[in-house]
């Protein structure tokens, strides 16, 4: 146990030290908060109505926002009345001129001049101050838009139709879908929490990166090592199996702790993103217990297969090129779950599905799926899981197997009847 601790630290340190896993696992902190700045600046530059209106509301004291405009609609005037709406007061002003001094004077937020024959062409025209920077390249500032078309639908039909109606003109109507069964009874099939499908999608996404990097670096080094004819000189003070197990925890470790940062970068961002603009609760709900451990044992035993037989690979190649072309036999079926991904949410109950979610090599993308949209039940989630944790088990045992038998061998690649022979015998 001392050697495993021994080298499980080194292969820790050296991994997280690594140019390419600090690329990588700070790449996504990086586009998170590059992605939440972005969205910041884009949404205090063309801010609309409500987040405008209130910030204004907030400097002048929760005034209303002041609206000028100018009618020169034959009388009677089209909009003499309904003058507050969406959180601003329109206020009439006799000319453009006029309007333009109130503007210049901070009197009112905005000025907009209705053309005399609104009712055929419905031109409007808003007038800005030039020296307010919205030029070509500038930022246009609030447009009220939600507030000036209350506005003129109020004048125009408020009085012509019942007041119940009169929302209805400003918001037709509101979809919502319900699921129902051939016999009209609502559907009770999977639901679909978006919150926690998000956290899933992103677990799903981190654990096949994370994954094959960290089973990558142990490919690699095992190779590496092996060509160097430096695996000779660590044998000669470590036994292979505490060797294999220490860089197998170690690398681990560090695909854990990618994963993490990964999905907490994330958390945060959407956090911070909630506080700009308004995100469904849902999203923002922290996972249950529950699915946080579901994930977890995913990327440990999903870790554990792949890794494992990533390590078996190095140990019967004679290059690294070679390594890295037999390899793409243990990474490629990982994906065949993202060919089917259409079937896979069409029909996540279905044969292909629970099949798949069985399939050691594609059950971590398979499982990572269905729970996402909540067709996986316990039972099935808990199967499904031991069956990859043998799986795992079995290929570590495996690669001790070949890991002993062939570390030291240089040249020639075993067969598999030779393969055979030495995993039966040990």
């Amino acid at each position: 146990m001392s050697s495993v601790r021994i080298v499980t630290r080194h292969e820790f340190r050296t991994a997280v030290t690594r140019l390419s896993y600090i690329i990588t696992t700070a790449a996504v902190p990086v586009l998170v908060a590059l992605a939440v700045a972005g969205f910041a600046i884009f949404t205090l530059v063309t801010r609309d109505d409500g987040d405008a209106e209130a910030a204004a509301g907030v400097e002048r004291g929760a005034e209303l926002t002041r609206l000028g405009y100018v009618d020169p609609t034959e009388a009677p005037s089209l909009f003499d009345g309904h003058h507050e709406q969406a959180g601003a007061v329109f206020v009439q002003v006799p000319s453009q001129e006029a309007g333009v001094a109130a503007l210049t004077a901070a009197e009112i937020d905005a000025l907009f001049v209705f053309a005399e024959d609104f009712v055929e062409t419905g031109r409007v025209v808003r007038v800005r101050l030039a020296e307010d920077g919205g030029g070509l390249f500038g930022p246009e500032g609030p447009t009220y838009s939600s507030a000036l078309r209350a506005f003129v639908l109020s004048n125009l039909f408020a009085d012509e139709v019942p007041a119940p109606t009169v929302e209805r003109l400003r918001l037709p109507y509101w979809l919502v879908t319900e699921e129902v069964g051939a016999d009209g009874a609502t559907d009770d099939g999977p639901g679909f929490d978006i919150g926690r499908a998000a956290f899933f999608a992103i677990a799903g996404v981190s654990l096949l990166v994370s994954v094959f990097f960290s089973s990558g670096y142990m490919l690699n080094a095992l190779v590496e090592e092996k060509e160097n004819r430096v695996m000779e000189v660590l044998l000669s003070s470590v036994k292979p199996e505490a060797l294999l197990l220490g860089k197998f925890l170690g690398l681990g470790a560090t695909g854990l702790l990618q994963m993490a940062a990964w999905l907490a970068s994330v958390g945060i961002g959407a956090l911070v993103l909630g506080l700009i603009v308004d995100i469904p609760a849902d999203l923002l709900t922290v996972p249950g217990v529950g699915d946080i451990a579901i994930a977890a044992a995913y990327f440990l035993f999903g870790y554990a297969l792949f890794a494992s037989l990533m390590a078996a690979v190095g140990a019967i190649s004679t290059s690294l090129r070679e390594a890295n072309q037999i390899s793409a036999l243990v990474i490629v079926p990982a994906f065949i779950p993202l060919w089917f991904n259409f079937i896979l949410f069409n029909e996540p109950e279905g044969t292909l599905a629970r099949v798949l979610s069985f399939i050691p090599f594609t059950a971590p993308v398979t499982g990572f799926i269905r729970l996402a949209i909540d067709a996986m039940g316990p039972l099935e989630t808990v199967g499904a899981l031991l069956v990859l944790a043998i799986s795992a088990a079995g290929a570590l045992w495996l690669a001790m197997r070949l890991f002993r038998a062939y570390l030291l061998m240089y040249g020639k690649r075993p067969t598999l009847k030779d393969m055979a022979r030495n995993v039966v015998s040990g």
